[in-house]
Protein backbone atom coordinates (compact mmCIF):
# COMPACT_ATOMS: atom_id res chain seq x y z
CA UNK A 1 0.00 0.00 0.00
CA UNK A 2 2.66 2.13 -0.07
CA UNK A 3 2.37 5.19 2.07
CA UNK A 4 -1.07 4.42 3.41
CA UNK A 5 -2.58 1.40 5.16
CA UNK A 6 -5.27 -1.02 4.22
CA UNK A 7 -7.70 0.64 6.85
CA UNK A 8 -7.24 3.75 9.00
CA UNK A 9 -5.84 3.17 12.05
CA UNK A 10 -8.83 5.84 14.23
CA UNK A 11 -7.00 5.58 18.15
CA UNK A 12 -6.55 8.56 19.61
CA UNK A 13 -4.59 10.44 22.20
CA UNK A 14 -5.81 13.51 23.40
CA UNK A 15 -4.80 15.91 26.46
CA UNK A 16 -7.31 19.03 27.99
CA UNK A 17 -6.80 21.12 30.49
CA UNK A 18 -7.40 24.25 31.37
CA UNK A 19 -5.17 27.93 31.55
CA UNK A 20 -5.84 31.37 32.16
CA UNK A 21 -9.66 30.42 32.12
CA UNK A 22 -9.20 28.92 28.70
CA UNK A 23 -9.81 25.52 28.01
CA UNK A 24 -7.91 23.80 25.56
CA UNK A 25 -7.98 19.97 23.80
CA UNK A 26 -5.59 18.48 21.78
CA UNK A 27 -6.00 15.02 20.12
CA UNK A 28 -4.10 13.15 17.07
CA UNK A 29 -5.25 10.33 15.11
CA UNK A 30 -2.19 8.36 12.49
CA UNK A 31 -5.39 7.79 9.97
CA UNK A 32 -4.87 6.69 6.69
CA UNK A 33 -1.04 6.51 6.88
CA UNK A 34 1.17 4.03 8.31
CA UNK A 35 2.97 6.22 10.79
CA UNK A 36 2.46 8.87 12.89
CA UNK A 37 4.77 11.73 12.28
CA UNK A 38 2.74 14.69 13.89
CA UNK A 39 3.88 15.85 17.26
CA UNK A 40 2.31 18.96 19.29
CA UNK A 41 3.03 20.64 22.48
CA UNK A 42 0.33 22.23 25.24
CA UNK A 43 1.59 24.36 27.80
CA UNK A 44 -1.33 26.12 29.78
CA UNK A 45 1.01 27.89 31.98
CA UNK A 46 4.71 28.12 30.36
CA UNK A 47 5.83 30.86 32.37
CA UNK A 48 4.40 33.33 34.79
CA UNK A 49 0.82 32.91 32.96
CA UNK A 50 2.23 32.50 29.33
CA UNK A 51 0.27 29.66 27.23
CA UNK A 52 1.97 27.84 24.68
CA UNK A 53 0.54 25.76 22.15
CA UNK A 54 2.28 24.38 18.76
CA UNK A 55 1.29 21.57 16.06
CA UNK A 56 4.40 19.76 14.25
CA UNK A 57 3.56 18.08 11.37
CA UNK A 58 6.34 15.84 10.12
CA UNK A 59 7.33 14.59 6.89
CA UNK A 60 10.33 11.98 5.95
CA UNK A 61 9.78 10.50 9.48
CA UNK A 62 9.14 11.46 12.56
CA UNK A 63 12.36 12.35 14.23
CA UNK A 64 12.20 16.01 13.69
CA UNK A 65 8.76 16.70 14.98
CA UNK A 66 9.30 14.65 17.92
CA UNK A 67 12.58 16.87 18.42
CA UNK A 68 10.78 19.68 18.10
CA UNK A 69 8.32 18.57 20.20
CA UNK A 70 11.07 18.07 23.08
CA UNK A 71 13.18 21.26 22.74
CA UNK A 72 11.08 23.95 21.23
CA UNK A 73 9.36 25.10 24.94
CA UNK A 74 13.04 24.74 26.85
CA UNK A 75 14.88 26.55 24.41
CA UNK A 76 12.48 29.70 24.35
CA UNK A 77 12.20 29.98 28.36
CA UNK A 78 16.40 30.04 28.01
CA UNK A 79 15.73 32.88 25.07
CA UNK A 80 16.80 36.50 26.44
CA UNK A 81 14.25 38.17 23.75
CA UNK A 82 11.31 36.39 25.23
CA UNK A 83 12.60 36.89 29.23
CA UNK A 84 12.03 40.31 27.92
CA UNK A 85 8.93 39.87 26.74
CA UNK A 86 9.70 40.63 22.84
CA UNK A 87 8.00 37.37 21.56
CA UNK A 88 8.04 38.30 18.33
CA UNK A 89 11.64 37.94 18.10
CA UNK A 90 11.59 35.22 20.55
CA UNK A 91 9.66 32.86 18.46
CA UNK A 92 11.75 33.74 15.21
CA UNK A 93 14.76 32.83 16.72
CA UNK A 94 13.58 29.69 18.64
CA UNK A 95 12.53 28.49 15.31
CA UNK A 96 15.86 29.24 13.65
CA UNK A 97 17.55 27.25 17.07
CA UNK A 98 16.14 24.12 16.05
CA UNK A 99 17.66 24.07 13.18
CA UNK A 100 21.06 24.78 14.73
CA UNK A 101 20.39 21.99 17.74
CA UNK A 102 19.45 19.58 14.47
CA UNK A 103 22.90 20.07 13.10
CA UNK A 104 24.99 20.03 16.80
CA UNK A 105 26.35 16.99 17.90
CA UNK A 106 23.88 16.85 20.81
CA UNK A 107 21.03 17.18 18.38
CA UNK A 108 22.18 14.58 15.97
CA UNK A 109 22.41 12.31 19.57
CA UNK A 110 19.12 12.88 19.97
CA UNK A 111 18.26 11.83 16.67
CA UNK A 112 19.54 8.78 17.08
CA UNK A 113 17.88 8.32 20.27
CA UNK A 114 14.34 9.08 18.88
CA UNK A 115 14.93 7.40 15.60
CA UNK A 116 16.61 4.14 17.81
CA UNK A 117 19.44 3.84 15.05
CA UNK A 118 22.62 4.96 16.51
CA UNK A 119 24.49 3.87 13.27
CA UNK A 120 22.98 7.14 11.45
CA UNK A 121 24.11 10.26 11.40
CA UNK A 122 22.12 12.43 9.64
CA UNK A 123 18.35 12.78 8.91
CA UNK A 124 16.10 14.47 5.61
CA UNK A 125 13.24 14.45 7.85
CA UNK A 126 11.28 17.73 8.71
CA UNK A 127 8.24 19.53 9.95
CA UNK A 128 6.37 22.69 9.96
CA UNK A 129 5.32 24.30 12.82
CA UNK A 130 2.09 26.44 13.83
CA UNK A 131 3.12 27.82 17.22
CA UNK A 132 0.38 30.23 19.38
CA UNK A 133 1.64 32.04 22.09
CA UNK A 134 -0.57 33.56 24.12
CA UNK A 135 0.60 37.14 27.29
CA UNK A 136 -2.18 38.67 28.94
CA UNK A 137 -4.57 39.64 25.71
CA UNK A 138 -2.56 39.36 22.86
CA UNK A 139 -1.99 35.65 20.71
CA UNK A 140 1.58 35.34 18.82
CA UNK A 141 0.74 33.10 15.97
CA UNK A 142 4.46 31.83 14.15
CA UNK A 143 4.31 29.68 11.24
CA UNK A 144 6.76 28.03 8.94
CA UNK A 145 5.08 25.64 6.57
CA UNK A 146 1.42 25.01 5.97
CA UNK A 147 -0.01 24.12 9.20
CA UNK A 148 -2.93 26.77 10.55
CA UNK A 149 -4.09 28.25 12.75
CA UNK A 150 -8.16 29.49 12.69
CA UNK A 151 -9.91 31.76 14.47
CA UNK A 152 -13.85 31.98 15.28
CA UNK A 153 -15.02 35.70 16.06
CA UNK A 154 -18.32 35.64 16.27
CA UNK A 155 -18.76 32.51 14.28
CA UNK A 156 -16.87 34.31 11.46
CA UNK A 157 -13.73 32.60 10.62
CA UNK A 158 -10.21 34.60 10.40
CA UNK A 159 -6.70 32.72 9.42
CA UNK A 160 -3.97 33.60 11.84
CA UNK A 161 -1.48 32.21 9.54
CA UNK A 162 -0.28 32.02 6.21
CA UNK A 163 0.54 28.81 4.50
CA UNK A 164 4.07 28.42 2.60
CA UNK A 165 3.37 26.79 -0.43
CA UNK A 166 6.41 27.10 -3.49
CA UNK A 167 4.42 28.87 -5.72
CA UNK A 168 3.74 31.18 -3.89
CA UNK A 169 5.46 34.56 -4.98
CA UNK A 170 7.37 35.86 -2.19
CA UNK A 171 8.66 32.34 -1.79
CA UNK A 172 9.06 31.52 -5.65
CA UNK A 173 11.23 34.67 -5.51
CA UNK A 174 13.78 33.16 -2.56
CA UNK A 175 14.13 30.21 -3.96
CA UNK A 176 15.06 31.07 -7.29
CA UNK A 177 17.59 33.43 -5.38
CA UNK A 178 19.01 30.49 -3.49
CA UNK A 179 19.44 28.79 -6.79
CA UNK A 180 16.83 26.26 -7.19
CA UNK A 181 13.28 25.85 -8.82
CA UNK A 182 9.74 25.01 -8.18
CA UNK A 183 8.27 22.29 -10.51
CA UNK A 184 4.44 21.04 -10.19
CA UNK A 185 4.21 22.91 -7.20
CA UNK A 186 7.49 20.99 -5.00
CA UNK A 187 10.94 22.70 -4.74
CA UNK A 188 13.54 21.34 -7.30
CA UNK A 189 10.57 19.00 -7.93
CA UNK A 190 10.52 17.23 -4.45
CA UNK A 191 9.00 18.94 -1.49
CA UNK A 192 5.65 21.07 -1.58
CA UNK A 193 6.70 22.99 1.09
CA UNK A 194 8.71 26.49 1.18
CA UNK A 195 9.40 26.61 4.97
CA UNK A 196 9.60 24.04 7.55
CA UNK A 197 12.41 23.40 10.24
CA UNK A 198 14.77 20.47 9.45
CA UNK A 199 14.97 19.34 5.68
CA UNK A 200 18.83 20.26 6.42
CA UNK A 201 19.68 19.08 2.96
CA UNK A 202 17.82 21.81 1.69
CA UNK A 203 19.93 24.70 3.56
CA UNK A 204 23.38 23.48 2.77
CA UNK A 205 24.30 26.64 0.86
CA UNK A 206 26.63 28.35 3.37
CA UNK A 207 27.47 31.27 1.17
CA UNK A 208 24.13 33.32 2.17
CA UNK A 209 22.05 33.36 5.44
CA UNK A 210 19.84 30.62 6.59
CA UNK A 211 16.97 32.94 5.99
CA UNK A 212 17.45 32.73 2.37
CA UNK A 213 17.79 29.52 2.03
CA UNK A 214 15.59 26.93 -0.62
CA UNK A 215 13.45 26.19 2.40
CA UNK A 216 13.90 28.60 5.87
CA UNK A 217 12.72 27.47 9.22
CA UNK A 218 12.40 31.42 9.83
CA UNK A 219 8.14 31.77 10.45
CA UNK A 220 5.99 34.72 9.35
CA UNK A 221 4.72 35.99 13.58
CA UNK A 222 1.22 37.33 13.04
CA UNK A 223 0.48 39.81 16.01
CA UNK A 224 -3.58 39.53 17.42
CA UNK A 225 -5.24 41.39 19.92
CA UNK A 226 -7.88 39.26 21.63
CA UNK A 227 -11.19 41.08 21.31
CA UNK A 228 -14.76 39.78 22.99
CA UNK A 229 -15.86 38.80 19.88
CA UNK A 230 -13.23 36.45 19.78
CA UNK A 231 -14.40 32.88 20.27
CA UNK A 232 -11.90 30.15 20.17
CA UNK A 233 -8.98 28.90 17.95
CA UNK A 234 -8.31 25.90 16.12
CA UNK A 235 -4.31 24.87 15.40
CA UNK A 236 -4.20 21.91 12.95
CA UNK A 237 -1.58 20.38 10.83
CA UNK A 238 -2.42 20.24 7.01
CA UNK A 239 -5.03 17.45 7.25
CA UNK A 240 -7.14 18.93 9.05
CA UNK A 241 -8.24 21.70 6.64
CA UNK A 242 -8.66 19.31 3.54
CA UNK A 243 -12.15 18.28 3.77
CA UNK A 244 -14.06 20.74 5.46
CA UNK A 245 -14.05 24.60 4.69
CA UNK A 246 -13.29 26.86 7.32
CA UNK A 247 -16.61 28.00 7.88
CA UNK A 248 -18.08 24.75 8.05
CA UNK A 249 -15.40 23.69 10.81
CA UNK A 250 -16.34 26.48 12.52
CA UNK A 251 -19.98 26.37 12.57
CA UNK A 252 -19.39 22.46 13.59
CA UNK A 253 -16.95 23.52 16.50
CA UNK A 254 -20.05 26.07 17.87
CA UNK A 255 -22.81 23.82 17.55
CA UNK A 256 -21.11 20.81 19.60
CA UNK A 257 -20.39 23.52 22.61
CA UNK A 258 -23.88 24.48 21.93
CA UNK A 259 -25.32 20.65 22.54
CA UNK A 260 -22.56 20.90 25.79
CA UNK A 261 -20.42 18.41 24.31
CA UNK A 262 -16.49 18.83 26.03
CA UNK A 263 -13.46 20.24 24.09
CA UNK A 264 -11.86 17.09 24.45
CA UNK A 265 -14.82 15.13 22.72
CA UNK A 266 -15.19 18.03 20.10
CA UNK A 267 -11.43 17.40 18.60
CA UNK A 268 -11.65 13.57 18.75
CA UNK A 269 -15.37 13.76 16.56
CA UNK A 270 -13.80 16.31 14.75
CA UNK A 271 -10.99 14.32 13.39
CA UNK A 272 -13.77 11.56 12.79
CA UNK A 273 -15.83 13.67 10.73
CA UNK A 274 -12.79 14.38 8.66
CA UNK A 275 -11.18 10.95 7.88
CA UNK A 276 -12.08 9.87 4.44
CA UNK A 277 -13.96 6.87 4.05
CA UNK A 278 -11.20 5.48 1.37
CA UNK A 279 -7.97 6.61 -0.30
CA UNK A 280 -10.17 7.48 -3.32
CA UNK A 281 -9.44 11.20 -3.74
CA UNK A 282 -6.46 11.60 -1.04
CA UNK A 283 -8.00 13.96 0.68
CA UNK A 284 -8.37 13.19 4.45
CA UNK A 285 -5.79 10.69 4.38
CA UNK A 286 -3.31 12.07 6.27
CA UNK A 287 -2.15 12.42 9.51
CA UNK A 288 -4.33 14.66 11.69
CA UNK A 289 -3.31 16.47 14.52
CA UNK A 290 -5.31 19.83 16.34
CA UNK A 291 -5.69 21.77 19.43
CA UNK A 292 -8.97 23.61 20.31
CA UNK A 293 -8.69 26.47 22.72
CA UNK A 294 -11.39 28.76 23.83
CA UNK A 295 -10.53 32.08 24.31
CA UNK A 296 -13.94 32.89 26.57
CA UNK A 297 -15.36 30.87 29.23
CA UNK A 298 -16.51 27.63 28.41
CA UNK A 299 -20.26 27.99 29.90
CA UNK A 300 -20.50 31.71 27.97
CA UNK A 301 -19.44 30.24 24.81
CA UNK A 302 -22.38 27.85 25.31
CA UNK A 303 -25.07 29.76 26.83
CA UNK A 304 -24.52 32.26 23.65
CA UNK A 305 -24.54 29.56 21.41
CA UNK A 306 -27.90 27.88 22.83
CA UNK A 307 -29.64 31.07 21.78
CA UNK A 308 -28.88 30.79 17.90
CA UNK A 309 -31.97 29.47 16.46
CA UNK A 310 -30.35 27.51 13.77
CA UNK A 311 -28.13 25.44 16.26
CA UNK A 312 -31.78 25.30 18.31
CA UNK A 313 -33.04 23.74 14.71
CA UNK A 314 -30.53 21.70 14.25
CA UNK A 315 -30.51 19.85 17.51
CA UNK A 316 -34.38 19.37 17.63
CA UNK A 317 -33.86 17.73 13.55
CA UNK A 318 -31.29 14.62 14.80
CA UNK A 319 -32.88 12.74 14.63
CA UNK A 320 -35.19 13.16 11.73
CA UNK A 321 -31.67 13.85 9.48
CA UNK A 322 -29.60 11.24 11.00
CA UNK A 323 -30.74 8.50 8.34
CA UNK A 324 -30.03 10.87 5.57
CA UNK A 325 -25.94 11.57 6.63
CA UNK A 326 -23.63 10.67 3.87
CA UNK A 327 -21.00 10.23 6.11
CA UNK A 328 -22.12 7.43 9.17
CA UNK A 329 -19.27 5.40 8.80
CA UNK A 330 -17.34 7.92 10.36
CA UNK A 331 -19.41 7.35 13.06
CA UNK A 332 -18.72 3.59 13.43
CA UNK A 333 -15.17 4.67 14.93
CA UNK A 334 -13.65 1.36 16.94
CA UNK A 335 -11.61 3.12 18.88
CA UNK A 336 -12.06 2.88 22.60
CA UNK A 337 -12.79 6.34 23.49
CA UNK A 338 -15.04 7.41 20.48
CA UNK A 339 -16.97 4.65 21.64
CA UNK A 340 -17.90 6.11 24.84
CA UNK A 341 -19.24 9.50 22.89
CA UNK A 342 -22.90 9.46 23.86
CA UNK A 343 -26.05 9.45 20.98
CA UNK A 344 -26.57 13.03 21.28
CA UNK A 345 -22.83 13.44 19.59
CA UNK A 346 -23.55 11.22 17.41
CA UNK A 347 -26.40 12.16 15.71
CA UNK A 348 -24.93 16.25 15.99
CA UNK A 349 -22.34 14.75 13.95
CA UNK A 350 -25.13 13.97 11.08
CA UNK A 351 -26.93 17.03 11.52
CA UNK A 352 -23.85 18.98 10.48
CA UNK A 353 -22.85 16.52 7.92
CA UNK A 354 -26.53 16.69 6.25
CA UNK A 355 -25.96 20.95 6.70
CA UNK A 356 -22.47 20.90 4.94
CA UNK A 357 -23.51 19.28 1.90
Amino acid sequence: MGVYLSAPKREKTTVVGQGNGFVYAASSMQGWRVSMEDADICCPNLDNGIQLYGVFDGHGGQEVSSFVQKNFSEQLLNNTEFQQKDFTNALIQNFMKMDELLRSEEGKAQLRDIMKDKSKTDTTAGCTANVVLIHENTMYIANAGDSRTLLSQNGIPKRLSEDHKPDNMKEYQRIREAGGDVQNGRVNGNLNLSRALGDLQYKKNFQIPQDKQLIIAKPDVTIHKITPDDEFILIGCDGIWETLSDEEIIKYIRQQIALGVSCDKIVEQLLDLLLAPDMLNGCGCDNMTCILVTLQDYDQLKNKYMQIKEFQEADGSQEQNSSKSPTNHQNQDDDSQTQQNNAQNEQSINSQNEETQ
